[in-house]
């Protein structure tokens, strides 16, 4: 406890300040440094400094020349500490409340949650909690991931069995899953990956490493990306009929084959067999599920079926 009293001093001796103190100034105005030697000032001090830009708090070294001679001085900048007024009105902050209040986010302490809405503005202590009506698991990559849409850091993880390159541009949940969208660096594409299906704990560039467009669309959620099955690699051929139309709709779709007359091979991620057939049906002749083996046959398994069940219900026969 008395480290963390004497962080929480120097980040108020630092804020209080209107200009840059030097380490003796810092020395003198914080408690938790009274009483040291010289010695164990500097590296007391050193560790501090360290601490606290690892917590995320901004904390600036500046000359201060006005000193014989020069040395150097520590700021903290409220205006990249704090956090804007967003201007809720009491009516918004109330149903941010109950949100954050009624839905248990598995993973992410209660008294984040807590500091976090009172950044909002909003209050939580003192305040009956209301009955929680549902719990949202809370993916082991999404703290560093969130961090690093915040500062524009780009990503690399294990995703599939392969290391990929991400500059996530935005983080979504959607019908119970967390997405991150971005650019993905490896194929010069836009793409959108699970988070729950990230392997272990991303690694993090530095704050600044790409430019986020003005634009940030959101995931695309494609039926056969659905499913909680280890993705599949999926090969469809598309006619030149078909194939203007889905990649209109779905530009960022990985077409890995353009054929002369017209035609297309995509490459499909699938985790829903179901989703896939959908898909592959919905066109009629125009498509053509073509690997792999066992997901081909499993669709004209169930084609041979459906039409049995037809001929049973009609009372005509299968050819």
């Amino acid at each position: 406890m008395a480290k963390a009293d004497r962080l929480l001093n120097l980040v108020a001796a630092l804020e209080a300040s209107i200009v840059p103190l030097t380490a003796e100034e810092l020395r003198e105005r914080v408690p938790g440094y009274s009483g040291q030697t010289d010695e164990t000032f500097r590296r007391t001090f050193e560790r501090d400094k360290d601490d606290l830009r690892t917590l995320g708090i901004p904390l600036e070294t500046v000359p201060v020349e006005h000193l014989d001679p020069p040395t150097t001085g520590y700021r903290i900048r409220s205006d990249r500490y704090e956090l804007e007024d967003p201007g809720f009105t009491p009516e918004e902050l109330a149903a941010l409340h109950l949100a954050a209040t009624s839905v248990r986010l598995v993973g992410i302490p209660a008294d984040e949650l807590d500091d976090a809405l009172r950044k909002l503005g909003g209050l939580t202590g003192g305040l009956d909690r209301p009955a929680e009506l549902a719990a949202v698991v809370a993916p082991a990559a999404l703290g560093s991931v969130f961090e690093a849409v915040l500062d524009r850091r780009p990503i690399t993880f294990r995703y599939g069995g392969e290391e990929r390159h991400l500059e996530p541009h935005r983080l979504q949940y959607e019908r119970g899953r967390w997405y991150v969208s971005g650019h993905d660096t490896d194929r010069d594409a836009v793409r959108s990956f699970r988070l729950d299906r990230v392997g272990g704990t991303p690694t993090v560039g530095e704050p600044g490493g790409f430019e986020a467009p003005v634009d940030l669309p959101g995931v695309c959620l494609r039926p056969w990306e659905l499913g909680d099955a280890v993705p599949v690699t999926v090969h469809v051929l598309l006619d030149e009929t078909a194939a203007g139309p889905v990649l209109r709709e779905d530009p960022s779709l990985e077409v890995v084959e353009r054929r002369g007359d017209g035609s297309v091979v995509v490459e499909l991620q699938v985790s829903d067999p179901a989703g896939l057939r959908g898909f592959v049906l919905s066109h009629l002749e125009r498509a053509e599920l073509l690997d792999p083996p066992e997901l081909r046959a499993d669709l004209v398994a169930w084609l041979v079926a459906l039409a049995g069940t037809a001929a049973e219900a009609t009372g005509g026969d299968r050819s």
